[in-house]
């Protein structure tokens, strides 16, 4: 770890000392499964709960198209102090914003102090009143998840009902066999028809024949949000940190 870097560290704690939102990393191996998870924010967000969706994406099919919405700027520029805050954050439908967020994931690998702190200083900013992060996220090549997206609380993977989304689905997770969850969620974006439970319950006891993960089939974001929070209490204080960490590239073992 850099010097000076816990230092920082222990500033981003008393920075974000206020309950943040949980945060949850979610992977869509197909079109019709980004469509299920705008379809989830909808209803978590008519349910009374303030939802903000991180889109790691900057290609078509990405969150903001399934959500109807084309942001003009990434986090990254309210970051850098180059747009105000309230020009990258896009209302969405009601308790329901959007962020563009993948110029700013790309930025992170050996993010320096004056950037660590100004996205400390944003992300308290975004975090007030907020009760959920939906990191939208997809791993680049060669590279892995973001750092967004592998310090959030709980990891879920949604996939569709064919053999093209369920081989990406097992792609993904034997990449990530090392990461910091204890338990992978893992949806469906269909209507439950036999077939699709079939392919679902057959890749999750090839993953679980083949990595170290332990996966479990979900219905929808809130037995995702209701695991980590019997894990965690009521709210974790160190995802940001979390984030700093592994866009240091420094080891670490994840507390989650």
């Amino acid at each position: 770890m850099r010097p000076g870097f816990e230092d920082q560290a222990a500033g981003l704690r008393r920075l974000l000392h206020r309950a943040p939102p949980q945060v949850l990393s979610v992977v869509c191996c197909g079109p019709h499964a980004v469509s299920w998870l705008a379809d989830q924010a909808r209803l978590k967000a008519a349910q009374g709960s303030s939802v903000v969706a991180f889109d790691e994406l900057d290609c078509c099919g990405n969150l903001a198209d399934a959500l109807g919405a084309a942001p003009r700027f990434d986090l990254l520029q309210a970051v850098e102090r180059e747009v105000p805050l309230e020009m990258a954050r896009l209302a969405v439908g009601r308790g329901l914003h959007l962020l563009s967020t993948a110029r700013l994931s790309r930025a992170l690998p050996g993010a320096d102090r004056r950037f660590a702190a100004r996205l400390a200083d944003t992300c308290r900013r975004l975090q007030l009143g907020a009760d959920l992060w939906l990191v939208h996220s997809r791993p680049g090549a060669g590279n892995g998840l973001s750092a967004l997206a592998m310090a959030a609380h709980r990891m879920m993977v949604v996939v569709e009902g064919n053999a093209r989304s369920v081989t990406e689905a097992y792609a993904l997770l034997k990449q990530i066999r090392r990461g910091p969850w204890p338990q992978i969620d893992l949806a469906v974006a269909g209507d439950g028809a036999k077939a699709e439970e079939t392919l679902v319950a057959n890749l999750i006891d090839v993953v679980q024949q083949n990595t170290p993960l332990a996966v479990r089939r979900v219905r929808g974001l809130d037995a995702c949000v209701a695991a980590a929070n019997a894990v965690l209490g009521r709210r974790d204080q160190r995802y940001l940190e979390r984030v700093m960490v592994i866009a240091q590239r420094a080891p670490m073992a994840l507390s989650v």
